[in-house]
């Protein structure tokens, strides 16, 4: 047993180098097509400031998918580190929204039972389901009694923006860690977050192309049709670019997860846009240039997470 346990982690190890090698020409070629039909259609407008702009926003995709990957190729620690500091980030702005609305979470008592989840998780795997199930639950009837019993809705208020803080982001942030533990988990977190940016950077470049026909115009304005479709059908052609970080799915398992990463993503994007909007903001911070906060640019990433470590699951068993 402990010799196919080595041999398993041996081949682990291979194929993480491989994937990593081709993933680097991947990226290149990708974004460098990318790069180029943007410089030239943005050239031919004249539009110096949308360039700058692109540019910029292209940068930033590219680091954020090097925080998460590098961390997931080394494996262990590592990205558990990052899944926590993320967290961290992600939730204090999100509490940071909570109290501009007047909602007053307890802010640090939510990043601590956060941090303890993930830790918690790490350790025992099989609590990461019935933590997700039951802290649902808890919010469910936070939220519920909230709305229904006046004498302590304050109270209920903040214990419900607390509980939700722990959900989104930490709890989603601990199937990452958990899906990089596993032989063969770094090709797929390559896959998958690929796709998620892959997706809302082709949904915006083609949105703001070409993009006439709003699809959620009181949720997201500039949200667009064209730009979606567009999301979904560079997606799907990405997952063949990308097909060998995961050797272990079939043509239409790539495509299925291709179009169910699309379609979490885009509604991960509308679930973060609806926060801000019921709070009255238009970013969760301003850290990150054309870009808002840290959870402006993984929102999308972090609500993909659990949805796809569900379909990993049910496709590798």
């Amino acid at each position: 047993m402990r010799e196919n346990g080595t041999c398993a982690r041996n081949d682990d190890i291979l194929l993480k180098d491989e994937i990593a090698l081709r993933l680097i020409s991947t990226l290149v070629a990708v974004f460098g097509i990318a790069g180029l039909g943007m410089m030239l259609r943005l050239s031919m407008s004249g539009q110096k400031e949308s360039q700058s702009r692109m540019g910029v926003r292209f940068g930033i995709e590219a680091s954020m998918l090097a925080a998460i990957w590098i961390p997931a190729y080394l494996g262990g620690a590592w990205l558990l580190a990052v899944a926590i500091v993320l967290g961290c980030i992600c939730a204090s702005e999100l509490y940071g929204t909570f109290e501009f609305g007047e909602q007053r979470p307890w802010k640090i008592s939510g990043i601590l039972i956060g941090i303890v989840f993930l830790l918690l998780t790490s350790i025992e795997p099989s609590l990461l389901s019935p933590l997700l199930i039951s802290t649902l639950i808890c919010y469910w009837i936070l939220r519920t009694l909230s709305h229904q019993r006046e004498d302590f809705s304050k109270v209920t208020a903040r214990a419900k923006s607390t509980c939700f803080g722990v959900l989104y982001p930490f709890l989603c942030l601990a199937f990452l860690v958990e899906m990089g533990a596993q032989v063969g988990g770094f090709g797929f977190i390559v896959f998958y977050m690929g796709l998620t940016a892959v997706n809302d950077s082709a949904a915006y470049l083609i949105g703001s192309s070409i993009g006439r026909h709003k699809i959620f115009p009181t949720l997201s304005p500039n949200k667009t049709v064209e730009g979606v479709v567009g999301g979904i059908v560079g997606t799907v052609a990405v997952s063949f670019a990308l097909a060998f970080a995961v050797p272990e799915l079939s043509l239409l398992e790539r495509v299925g997860g291709a179009v169910l990463i699309a379609i979490a993503g885009l509604c991960g994007d509308l679930f973060a846009s609806r926060l801000k909007r019921r709070v009255g903001v238009k970013d969760y911070g301003d850290a990150i240039p054309t870009q808002g906060g840290v959870l402006d640019v993984y929102d999308a990433f972090i609500f993909v997470t659990p949805v796809f470590y569900y379909y990993w699951l049910w496709i590798v068993g």
